[in-house]
This record gives C-alpha cells, sequence and structure tokens, in this order.
C-alpha cells in the first residue's frame, strides 16, 4: 500500500499581518503534481489543516479546491483527513457525505454508536481500482486528555487514553482477517520527539504520549502536530512526523517535505521525502547577531526582485536609533521583501548588585527617573545617555501635572 503522509498545513497563517496565501496556493499545487506523479493508494492529512478554528471563506475554497483537484488527477486516490488541536472539528466534517463522493473520508471527532464509541467509524479500508481491499488506516483525530472516551466503567480517568488506543487495536484485528498492512493517522506529541524550531505554545497543550501507549501492530504510524520531520527513534522505522510543508515561523530553518511511504505487512517501511519548494523563503539578516548598521547593510544586499520574508538579527549593544523603523523602511523601499521584526539579542553583562539589589524600603524612596538609570545600567552596563534621562524626566513632569 503507497501513501502519502502530510499534515500542518495551516492554512490561512499570517506572518507578522503579511498574508501568506501565495505560498499556500503553491504549496497545494506541488501536491497535487506529486499525487499526479506518484499515485499513491491514500493521500493522509494528519491534522492542523487550518491555522485557526475559524478560518476565512477564502481560505476554506483554497482548501475545498485543492481536494477536489487531487481527485481529479488520481480518482482511484482514498484521500483521509483528520482534524488537528488548530481545527474546528465539527466545522471541517461539515459536508462529509458530500466528500465521500470525491473519495475524501473526513474524521474530525469522535462519535458515539448505541451509547458507545463508534470504533469502526475510524477503521478505513483503503481499496484498488478493482474494490480489492489493499489495507486499512486507523484514523485519529487530535483529542484532548480530559475527552478521550470511558471504554470501561471500572477504567480510571489517567488510563482512559490507553485503553482506547488498545481498544482500536483489538478491533482493527478483529476486521484485518487477511493480514493486510494498517497504518495509524494521529494528531499528537509522542515522547522525544524533535520539535527543533516549533514555538512552545505551538507544542504545548497536548501531554506527550509514549510511543508504547499507542499499540503495536501497525506498519506505520502517520503523525501531526511536530513540524520538524522525524522517523521516531525506537519505533523500528514505523512512526513518522511528516512535517509541515510550508515553515511556519523564521526558526524553521531545515527542509520541508512531504513523505511518499510503502507499506508492507511486517516489514519496515519505504519511506521518501519529497521536497515543497516555498516560494516566498524567512530570510534571517545577518546570519549571526550584529550591530544595526550591519544588518541594515545586509537589507541593502537583498535582491529588488526577491521574494521573501524578512527579521533582523541585531545585536544591541546599545539603545536602537529612534527612528529605525524609518531606516528599515527606507532601505526596503522597492524591494518585494516583507520585513517583519528584529529578533533582539543582548550580550551578558556583570550584575551591578550594588547599584540594582535594594530593599522595599529604599526602593519606596527612589523616583522613577532614579529606577530607569539603574535598569538600563543593569542592562547595558553603563550609565544612561543624559539626553534619553532628560526625556523621561519630562514625561514623568507631563504625567504628574495631568
Amino acid at each position: 500500500m503507497k501513501i502519502i503522509h502530510t499534515s500542518d498545513w495551516h492554512l490561512g497563517h499570517t506572518l507578522y499581518e503579511h498574508d501568506r496565501t501565495v505560498e499556500h496556493e503553491a504549496f497545494l499545487k506541488q501536491l497535487r503534481n506529486i499525487v499526479e506523479e506518484e499515485r499513491p493508494d491514500a493521500l493522509l492529512v494528519c491534522g492542523d489543516i487550518y491555522d485557526r478554528t475559524n478560518p476565512s471563506t477564502s481560505v476554506q475554497k483554497m482548501y475545498y479546491k485543492a481536494l477536489l483537484g487531487m481527485h481529479s488527477v488520481c480518482p482511484e486516490m482514498a484521500v483521509v483527513v483528520t482534524a488537528g488541536n488548530h481545527d474546528s472539528k465539527a466545522m471541517l466534517e461539515l459536508g462529509r457525505e458530500l466528500w465521500l463522493m470525491a473519495g475524501v473520508r473526513v474524521i474530525g471527532q469522535l462519535e458515539k454508536k448505541d451509547g458507545t464509541v463508534d470504533l469502526d467509524r475510524h477503521i478505513i479500508g483503503i481499496k484498488d481500482d478493482g474494490g480489492v481491499t489493499k489495507g486499512y488506516v486507523v484514523a485519529v483525530p487530535h483529542i484532548f486528555d480530559q475527552n478521550y472516551p470511558l471504554m470501561d466503567e471500572d477504567c480510571p480517568k489517567d488510563r482512559r487514553r490507553c485503553e482506547f488506543f488498545k481498544a482500536l487495536q483489538e478491533r482493527v484485528k478483529d476486521i484485518n482477517t487477511d493480514g493486510l498492512p494498517v497504518v495509524m493517522m494521529a494528531h499528537m506529541t509522542v515522547a522525544n520527539c524533535n520539535f527543533e524550531g516549533q514555538e512552545a505554545d505551538t507544542v504545548g497543550g497536548i501531554g506527550e504520549v509514549s510511543q508504547e501507549e499507542l499499540g503495536t501492530g501497525y506498519d506505520y504510524i502517520a503523525l501531526g502536530h511536530i513540524h520538524y520531520p522525524q522517523t521516531l527513534k525506537g519505533s523500528d522505522g514505523v512512526a513518522r512526523y511528516s512535517g509541515s510543508p510550508v515553515p511556519v515561523n523564521f526558526d524553521e530553518t531545515y527542509p520541508h517535505s512531504v513523505s511518499v511511504v510503502t507499506v508492507e505487512k511486517g516489514r519496515e517501511p519505504d519511506i521518501r521525502e519529497i521536497r515543497i519548494n516555498n516560494v516566498r523563503p524567512m530570510l534571517t539578516v545577518p546570519a549571526v547577531p550584529s550591530a544595526f548598521q550591519e544588518a541594515l547593510d545586509g537589507l541593502s544586499a537583498i535582491g529588488g526582485d526577491e521574494e521573501c520574508y524578512v527579521r533582523l538579527n541585531i545585536l544591541l549593544k546599545e539603545p536602537m536609533p529612534a527612528d529605525y523603523m524609518e531606516k528599515i523602511a527606507g532601505v526596503l523601499e522597492g524591494k518585494r521583501a516583507a520585513y517583519c521584526y528584529c529578533k533582539i539579542t543582548r550580550p551578558e553583562v556583570e550584575a551591578v548588585a550594588d547599584a540594582t539589589a535594594v530593599t522595599y524600603d529604599e526602593f519606596r524612596e527612589l523616583t522613577p527617573i532614579d529606577v530607569a538609570q539603574r535598569f538600563y545600567r543593569a542592562r547595558f552596563g553603563e550609565d544612561m545617555p543624559e539626553r534619553m534621562s532628560e526625556m523621561i524626566e519630562e514625561a514623568v513632569n507631563m504625567y504628574e501635572t495631568y
């Protein structure tokens, strides 16, 4: 069974208020071309299709158009989409009966049947052109720990997740009487994964799951949520994050891709990465923290027709010029580079203990300018410039007057 594994599209994402539609459309076009060339049995999209739970109408249309386009170039391919923590589970499932006409199965949330969780809904047979089943996909959407179902009334709360995966594994064994390959897809943080470059708040909120808890007997585990592409150590090559196809922030500096995986029962999967070309890359200028003027010189070197996002990498030994934004805008005028922000690195300075450590009573005696001057010296290791002190005093006087 041949699959394309992808996740974390984050359609609708904006980068410091810059719209990224062009990049996402370019990725989806590349993915369509990959589907047409590879002609997989299934395309698995493992969550975080959207960046927000309430994507705009235009972003939803982009998603619909992309899936229909992939179906048109490979109509025999099954598509399985699961919800991630960024997606609205109910919204993603809207029109799921219509999606079946395009070979798309959407699994956004758990559902009950006759009072119990409908496990069969999550077990999807993948068929060839002749209708013969080639394997199974066990599709698990993102589930917060507190929302895992009660599989057994005697099961303690902290065991619900483990029992849910155990029940899924047992059910697919019952169905898979011919010993066909089985793939699980899930959106979660698996213990000991590498989330290099990913912002802490996008990783957080989901408790780590051990590999053992997911169960054994799967020939491939297609994971979403972590943006760094990787096959997990200790999984015998079975568990993998495809990673995000388009970088979400400047620190995701590694290549981005989708995974083409050939799965056979009882054998290590064959995995190929196909690189996605980002039409608007993210540049950090300069590569190492440098003085503001050196950073401006780096901006000047960007070509006039070069499409990119840019952040300045500043080593702040002294305060930024008051007109630094005007200077940046002036250098970028006429260029196609979009400025995002300044990444500030401050040199370490010796702590000035005698000047900064004060008791509560001493602090009550300090004036605002005293506090500002102490902070400046602790931060920069030198006295505040006289002109800055005068400006602070002027602001304090204006406040006190009113």
